[in-house]
C-alpha cells in the first residue's frame, strides 16, 4: 500500500484548482475560505468534480454539501486517500 500523500500537499493541489477554476490568485484562497463565499454551487460542483479526477476518489453529493471550507475538503480528502 502506497503513503498517501501528505496533507500540505492536498492543501496546495485543493488550493491550485480552486485558483484554476475560479481565476483567483492562489494567495487569495486560504485554508479558512469558505466555498459559499467565493463560489457558487455549480462552481462548486464543478470543483468537487475537478477534486475527485485530482485525486482519483469519489465525493458523493452528501458528503460534499458538509465540504464547507477549503479545510473541510483538504481533510476529506486526506481520509478517503488514507482509507483507500
Amino acid at each position: 500500500m502506497s503513503e498517501p500523500l501528505p496533507e500540505s500537499e492536498i492543501e496546495a493541489k485543493v488550493i491550485e484548482a480552486i485558483a484554476d477554476q475560479l481565476g483567483v490568485a492562489k494567495a487569495d484562497v486560504a485554508r479558512t475560505s469558505e466555498f459559499d463565499a467565493i463560489c457558487d454551487s455549480l462552481d462548486k460542483a464543478e470543483l468537487m468534480m475537478e477534486f475527485e479526477d485530482l485525486f482519483e476518489i469519489s465525493i458523493t453529493d452528501e458528503a460534499a454539501t458538509r465540504l464547507k471550507t477549503v479545510a473541510d475538503a483538504v481533510e476529506y480528502i486526506h481520509r478517503t486517500l488514507k482509507n483507500s
